[in-house]
């Protein structure tokens, strides 16, 4: 008979301890693969959230792209060359001279080389606004003497103190700070100081190192509300590749917002623009803002534009390491795009050990097919 009082031998505990450690390390074993696969789960599922995110934000605000385009503001149409000048104030730039680079096209593409594509988006109108006042249009009616003559035109009521004017006349196209209106003597005064932003001093048109256009009868003059630190409303989306981050700046927002958060995680975005035949709303083809005449397209090139199609990827958050020592990771993601390149060469060099979502959309101008351009 068994004695009750005899207890374990030293045999029996260690077996019993080496059974239990056994079964806390398979346990810690399943509970660490366990709480990998569910890291990987989430930060897969992160990515895909943030880029859902950050693409609803871009394509809700390039949908608006031309927003206050309407039929008073065809003066933008036709500007082959623009003549501009900012006196240093923070309205215009903050730096004093002719302003160069100024473009109309409700939508333009920087092409980033091996890196991300950059987009602007322009607006005629406070975008943040449901409602807008269209520009007002008049026309000269006796040719100016000098660039910085006053305008005396058809009906100087469609224009106000603080507007900015944009006056064209065959291809030429100067902006002007409107400083006083004389209604009965229907004649608008754009004078250079204090309330003259963009206006330049009689002494820069001196000699011939700035032959700005004078506007003879029939000029077009169009007035419209000017933005902060540029002619017209603009939202620009970019990638900072150091910080992996979707960036947007806005000119329509008091004070302007330069570089702001919109998402984390996000590595790349390519862009192309949607080309129809001149008069047409029907895209035929598809081209890349590096190829000319789309890495600067002219008027006559960006009313052709009715669409831009994006690409973009985002990474996940959670590190995942390689399968043995001293090996390379690999992407646990394929960088597929229906259309799009991605120079993963140019990625940092672990970036296989992450995971990736790649996101595609099209995106139709509805306010320049709208405008039937």
């Amino acid at each position: 008979m068994h004695n009750s009082q005899r207890g374990f031998t030293m045999i029996e505990v260690m077996v019993g301890l080496v059974i239990g450690m056994l079964g806390t390390l398979i346990v810690a074993q399943a509970f660490t693969n366990n709480e990998a696969r569910k890291r990987t789960i989430t930060s897969g599922a992160d990515a895909q959230a943030n880029g859902a995110i950050a693409l609803y934000m871009l394509e809700r605000d390039t949908k608006m792209a031309g927003w206050g385009m309407t039929a008073s503001t065809s003066s933008y149409v036709g500007c082959n060359n623009v003549y501009a000048y900012c006196d240093k104030s923070a309205e215009c730039g903050g730096k004093e001279g002719a302003l160069t680079g100024i473009d109309f096209a409700p939508a333009l593409i920087k092409d980033g080389g091996d890196g991300p594509d950059s987009i602007a988006i322009q607006y005629f109108a406070d975008p943040n606004q449901s409602s807008y006042q269209p520009s007002s249009s008049t026309r000269i009616r006796k040719p100016m003497p000098q660039p910085s003559a006053e305008l005396e035109v058809a009906n100087a009521a469609v224009c106000t103190d603080g507007d900015l004017a944009l006056v064209s006349q065959a291809g030429n196209c100067t902006i002007m700070k409107i400083t006083a209106v004389q209604a009965q003597a229907s004649k608008l005064q754009h004078n250079s100081g204090v309330d003259g932003t963009y206006n330049p001093p009689a002494s820069y048109f001196e000699g011939a190192s700035n032959p700005w256009p004078k506007y003879g009868s029939g000029a077009n003059v169009t007035c419209f509300k000017p933005a902060n630190g540029y002619p017209i409303f603009r939202k620009s989306y970019s990638i900072n590749t150091a910080t992996r981050q979707l960036e947007r700046s806005d000119n329509s927002q008091v004070p302007a917002v330069t570089n702001e958060l919109v998402m984390s995680d996000v590595v790349d975005l390519q862009a192309e623009y949607g080309i129809a035949p001149d008069r047409s709303q029907a895209i035929d083809t598809w081209v890349s803002a590096a190829a000319s005449p789309w890495n600067a397209p002219a008027w006559a090139d960006w009313q052709r534009i009715k669409a831009i199609r994006i690409a973009m990827v985002t990474r996940s958050s959670q590190y995942e390491r390689p399968k043995s020592a001293g090996a390379g990771c690999t992407a646990t993601t394929a960088l597929s795009s229906s259309w799009a390149k991605f120079k993963t060469d140019k990625y940092p060099e672990d970036w296989g050990c992450y995971r990736y979502r790649v996101f595609e959309t099209v995106i139709p101008l509805r306010n320049v097919i709208w405008g039937k351009l």
